[in-house]
C-alpha cells in the first residue's frame, strides 16, 4: 500500500501483535543505530540519540513505541531517565531506568545535566530495545581501577 501525500509504502500488520511478539519481530530485524557521533577525546564514534531514535522506530511497524520521562526527586538532587517501551495493543511494558550522576557543582550547571539527560536517553533506549552500542564518552567508566601488581619471582623475598 502507498501513501499518496508523501510516496512512501506503509506497512501492512500481517498478525496481531502483543509487546512481547512485536519485540521479537523487532529483533529479527536485527537493527542497529548508525554511528555518526564523534567523541575526539577517546577517537571512537557513537550513536547520536537521533539515530537511536530512527532505528528504534523501525518498531512502530509491529506496534511499538517508546516514551521518555526525566524523574526529578529529592528537591532536584535525584534525577532520573526512564524509558518505556509499549505496545498498541497491550498494557505491559519494558522499562530501563539510568540515575543522574552528577558532582553537585555540575548538577548546577545546566549544560553539564543537558548532555547527562541525553547520554541516559541513549543508552536506556538501546538497553530496553536490545540494540548493540559502542561506549563513547562512557569509555572512561569502562577503564579497570584495579591495579595489577607483578608477581614476585620465586625465591625473593616478599616482605613478609
Amino acid at each position: 500500500m502507498t501513501d499518496i501525500k508523501s510516496n512512501t509504502k506503509k506497512p501492512t500488520p500481517s498478525k496481531v501483535y502483543n509487546l512481547a511478539s512485536a519485540m521479537l519481530e523487532f529483533q529479527k530485524l536485527s537493527v542497529t543505530a548508525k554511528k555518526d557521533g564523534k567523541n575526539p577525546h577517546f577517537r571512537s564514534n557513537y550513536s547520536k540519540l537521533e539515530s537511536v531514535i530512527e532505528a528504534v522506530n523501525q518498531g512502530n511497524q509491529f506496534g511499538l513505541f517508546f516514551t521518555q520521562e526525566i524523574e526529578v526527586k529529592n528537591y532536584q538532587r535525584d534525577i532520573v531517565v526512564v524509558t518505556t517501551v509499549r505496545h498498541i495493543n497491550d498494557d505491559n511494558t519494558y522499562v530501563s531506568k539510568l540515575p543522574i550522576l552528577l558532582d553537585d557543582a555540575n548538577m548546577k550547571n545546566p549544560q553539564k545535566i543537558g548532555s547527562a539527560i541525553t547520554y541516559a536517553k541513549r543508552y536506556t533506549l538501546q538497553a530496553v530495545y536490545g540494540l548493540p552500542s559502542e561506549d563513547d564518552d562512557g569509555n572512561e567508566a569502562s577503564k579497570p581501577s584495579v591495579n595489577i601488581s607483578k608477581p614476585i619471582p620465586k625465591g625473593e623475598d616478599d616482605g613478609l
